[in-house]
């Protein structure tokens, strides 16, 4: 069990970010919606734990519980007519907030068909929500903001890898940041969750002879986990991590680099595969 996340909404070097939390939790509350924290700034909010240098976002991203297309569109119509949000045209699902910045406002549950989301006709492709339902169910920690009575649910580390492997894998031309990112949740991952670690797996410190590879079979043991009701994504993740096509072989060249060699990636995907396959 992971102990409740702290943070000061100032480290994460996005202004306004309290008075926009203000108006979701006021917003969702309402309307009966459940969400999460994803994306580079849940990344962040972690990140800061161990004050881990980042490139800074100017984006929000939240995962959505929705049952009904209606909901969903009550909750475009308030945040447009009663908070000053703005629509982006062509772009399905972000709204300009009144703070400078866009948020991705993403459903999953019974909105969505196959784990993707079609929006409009005109739209050539899907959005795909894999894992974003199992990664709400399961993988997600409390946040609170010091200094404020907000609280609201972001995904774990783990989690956030999980989502960032799978979104390289549907369009690795649209997400080249994601292999860096990866690199980055692995690199520090043990001191940001030391803590849960030596609570819960004390016996990989037997096993395994370094910290990172510690850190890649935790997140290789949590992606099991969250995963366990969906055994046709937990293959599809399987074979993500055994770099056997040219989307994911390019992953790791990507993620090499800066003392990393390309058989350091490897051998991480290689620990997560097997804690998975356990």
């Amino acid at each position: 069990m992971r102990k409740p996340l702290k943070i000061k909404l100032e480290d994460l070097r996005q202004a306004h970010l309290h008075d926009l939390f203000v108006i979701i939790e006021e917003v969702f509350d309402k309307l009966g919606i459940e969400f999460y924290l994803l994306g580079a700034v849940a990344r962040d909010a972690w990140f800061t734990i161990e004050q881990v240098d980042s490139k800074t976002t100017r984006d929000v991203d939240l995962g959505l519980s929705i049952f009904s297309q209606d909901q969903y569109d009550n909750l475009f119509a308030t945040l447009i007519d009663d908070h000053g949000f703005e629509e982006i045209k062509h772009v399905p699902f972000r709204l300009q907030t009144p703070f400078g910045f866009s948020i991705d406002l993403i459903p999953f549950g019974e909105i969505s068909i196959d784990d993707a989301i079609l929006p409009d006709k005109s739209r050539d492709h899907p959005v795909f929500v894999n894992a974003f339902e199992e990664v709400f169910k399961k993988a997600t920690a409390s946040m609170g903001v010091e200094g404020s009575t907000l609280q609201f649910r972001v995904a774990t580390l783990s989690a956030i890898f999980l989502l960032k492997l799978i979104a390289y894998d549907d369009r690795p031309e649209k997400r080249t940041q994601d292999p860096q990112d990866i690199t980055e949740i692995i690199l520090n991952f043990f001191e940001i969750e030391k803590e849960m670690i030596w609570e819960n797996h004390s016996d990989l410190f037997e096993k395994f002879p370094n910290l990172v590879d510690i850190s890649a079979a935790v997140i290789g043991r949590e992606i099991k986990d969250i995963l366990s009701s969906n055994k046709i994504l937990e293959e599809r993740v399987e074979r993500i991590l055994s770099l056997q096509d040219q989307t994911q072989q390019k992953m790791t060249e990507m993620m090499a680099g800066n003392e990393r060699t390309l058989e350091d990636v490897e051998h991480w995907f290689t620990l997560i595969r097997q804690e998975i396959r356990l």
